[in-house]
């Protein structure tokens, strides 16, 4: 048999509800060379018997079973059977256009120097409208579409979803697939395909719609949740050399992001200097025992180089905030990714 041109990769535990909806976007795919691989992480649904009828219609659908071992083990399990010259990660609860393939295999073609792109994406819910927090992480998600652009926020958040994950197969070996971490197994990937050295790229169109259901794995699972996201966001800060010849951290931002960046950069022994705020405080203010200095307008430019040593961690959630210290770092001969970092 014929290798496909791509391979849909699809973990799957207790998805019968809505798995017809998501088979049924697959199979009107205006690109026709494709299998979908299914990992089945022990289901005790009725997912097994589904998936084999559809696959009895379809034998492009190929069906691995595995006892209940996690997302990473059955996605790992997934890209060794992926037979594809491109893979693409699909989950069970969410739908895709029916040119989504077409349009990154297309893309990818057109682009042989991207080694991993994503869509344009749309939030839904069973229940109704999503809600304000992710219609603004859904805005800043689709305004990137650069490798600058996703290279640049790559700290902010994870700049391409993981639904709409697509690239060629040397890119998930050279890799070496997913890994068990304490944080997010999509923002890993992404962040070591930055290490590697490879290019980012996404189509300019919204081609996957997620579904944002309360019981959805990233709601709930704790690799998913803040204090797992900051440790990525310091690990790999570290690991891309962010910290050399830095006598430590000021972190922008005294929030719950803030206060957390801090307890990360602490737990690897990393000076934290104090925070930054954008509103006004005693002189004498303090906050996990750290100077908590307030400024109701931008800091004073003596006061911020006196920290040109350091790596400022601007974690103010207030976008016009942000906005306006990023810019004034700027003025004052701050590189960003250089002088300071974005990581909200």
């Amino acid at each position: 048999m014929n290798a496909p041109l791509v391979s849909v990769l699809m973990p799957v535990r207790n998805d019968a509800r809505i798995l017809p909806e998501c088979l049924t976007d697959l199979a009107a795919q205006t690109l026709r060379d494709w299998e979908l691989v299914v990992v089945d992480d022990g289901s005790t649904d009725d997912s097994p018997a589904l998936l084999k009828s559809w696959a009895d219609r379809d034998a492009r659908l190929r069906i691995f079973t595995t006892p209940p071992q996690g997302i990473v083990p059955a996605l790992n399990t997934g890209l060794a059977e992926c037979r594809g010259r491109f893979i693409a990660r699909m989950d069970a609860d969410d739908r895709m256009r029916p040119e989504r393939l077409e349009r990154q295999a297309a893309f990818c073609e057109q682009h042989p120097d991207c080694g991993l792109i994503g869509t344009q994406v749309e939030g839904f819910t069973d229940e109704g409208p999503v809600s304000a927090s992710i219609r603004r992480y859904q805005d800043w998600n689709n305004a990137l579409v650069s490798h600058e652009q996703i290279r640049n926020d790559l700290f902010v958040e994870s700049p391409i979803m993981h639904p709409t994950f697509f690239g060629p197969r040397e890119t998930f070996d050279a890799l070496g697939g997913y890994r068990v971490q304490p944080w997010a197994e999509d923002y890993d990937l992404l962040l070591r395909t930055a290490s590697a050295g490879l290019r980012f790229g996404k189509v300019p169109e919204v081609l996957v719609a997620k579904r944002h259901a309360h019981d959805r794995l990233s709601h709930v699972d704790p690799i998913y949740k803040r204090p797992a996201m900051f440790q990525a966001k310091v690990h790999y800060l570290l690991e891309f050399g962010y910290l050399e010849g830095r006598d430590g951290v000021l972190i922008a931002g005294a929030g719950p992001s803030g206060r957390t960046l801090a307890e990360q950069f602490q737990a690897r022994d990393i000076l934290v200097h104090g925070f930054l705020d954008n509103r006004s405080s005693p002189p004498d203010r303090r906050l996990k025992g750290l100077p908590a200095w307030g400024f109701p307008e931008p800091p004073p430019a003596e006061f911020l180089e006196s920290y040109r040593r350091s790596l400022i961690c601007v974690a103010v959630g207030d976008t016009v905030g942000q906005r306006q210290l990023t810019m004034q770092l700027s003025e004052n001969g701050f590189v960003e990714h250089h002088d300071f970092v974005r990581v909200i």
